[in-house]
């Protein structure tokens, strides 16, 4: 499958740092591992209503789903 964006590498480092697998927040969002796993790898998007809840659940800054830096 095509990659939509590049993987969330901030995400993904910081749910390893923090023990969380990609169930559990799958279990947070109702959605299933693998649609997480897509969507931090860069098969899918999150919507912006997952997004919220992550932040809100976890305390995570908007910034750790930025892919790309600003000079």
């Amino acid at each position: 499958m095509k990659l939509i964006h590049k993987p969330y590498k901030r995400l993904k480092g910081w749910l390893r740092e923090n023990g969380l697998t990609y169930r559990d927040v799958a279990k947070t969002l109702k959605i299933t591992p693998p649609t997480v796993s897509a969507k931090i790898n860069g098969r899918s998007d999150f919507l912006l209503a997952e997004i919220q809840t992550l932040k809100e659940v976890y305390g995570l800054k908007e910034e750790i789903f930025c892919t790309t830096t600003v000079a």
